[in-house]
């Protein structure tokens, strides 16, 4: 007759065919499963409707990186419009006292929202200054690590054409971005501020992108490579606390912004 030994080893063997070996406890010597994975960082996305915003959820989604949560004033509209495979939450950026509950447990904030009226409840003073106040806010009371603000091109210049025509057409829209990005830079919490040059549709890494500080600038850039930008910074340290530009530049490699990052200076508050 075989020992209990013999027995227990063929048994243990037995187990290990095909998978991983169950680790022995030091002390005990008792057997355990393998471990379940580490849970995914949670990213929360306001403005996941907007243009930009649904391309910034889908290329997080696909890079199966984060856990993702969209917000939409109408989750249900959202999900037949864009895509049921996303995690919608009811949150409106103008109404602070619905955004406690999807920013609970958040690692990352990305903030794409912006108005959709010249003036009033959906214009820039109430959107992209009230909004991005009130999910700041927000932000600090959840603790997230990251407030990544989507902004614009101009909202950092003292004057030019560009400028003065987005703000008359717009509703003085990039003063409203202007404050917004103040408020964000006072706060406390960790954050970077993407300025895109102007967005246009199409498809993204075709070609190069040049990022730049100063707001002296105009170019443009597709909303598929704006939105590549804004998720690397949630992994790039060198991009915290600092306020950027990013338009296309085709003398420059594709994969060439990747390095860029590192030579961004820090906002002087």
């Amino acid at each position: 007759m075989r020992s209990p030994v013999v027995v227990l080893a063929v048994l243990v063997a037995l187990s290990c065919v095909g998978g991983t070996a169950p680790a022995q406890h030091e002390l005990t010597g008792e057997l355990s499963g393998p471990k379940a994975p580490p849970a995914r960082a949670i990213v929360v996305v306001a403005g996941a409707t907007g243009r930009t915003g649904r391309l910034v959820i889908a290329q997080l989604q696909a890079g199966g990186r984060y856990e993702v949560r969209a917000l939409a004033r109408d989750p249900g509209k959202a999900r037949r419009e864009i895509g049921a495979g996303y995690t919608w939450l009811a949150a409106d950026v103008t109404r602070p006292d619905t955004l406690a509950g999807p920013l609970r447990g958040a690692a990352y904030v990305i903030c794409a929202i912006g108005a959709t009226a010249r003036s009033g409840p959906n214009g820039p003073e109430f959107v992209d200054y009230g909004g991005v106040r009130n999910l700041v806010d927000s932000a600090r009371r959840a603790g997230v690590r990251r407030f990544v603000l989507v902004s614009s091109i101009g909202a950092g210049g003292e004057g030019g054409l560009t400028r003065w025509i987005l703000n008359t057409i717009g509703g003085d829209v990039l003063v409203w971005k202007a404050r917004g990005e103040r408020y964000l830079r006072a706060s406390g919490v960790p954050y970077v501020i993407v300025r895109p040059g102007g967005l246009r549709d199409g498809p993204g890494g075709r070609t190069g992108l040049r990022l730049m500080q100063g707001d002296t600038g105009f170019g443009r850039i597709t909303r598929a490579d704006a939105a590549r930008i804004v998720i690397a910074t949630l992994n790039q340290p060198a991009a915290v606390g600092r306020t950027f530009e990013v338009v296309e530049d085709e003398a420059l490699p594709v994969d060439a912004w990747r390095q860029g990052f590192t030579a961004l200076q820090a906002d002087a508050l």
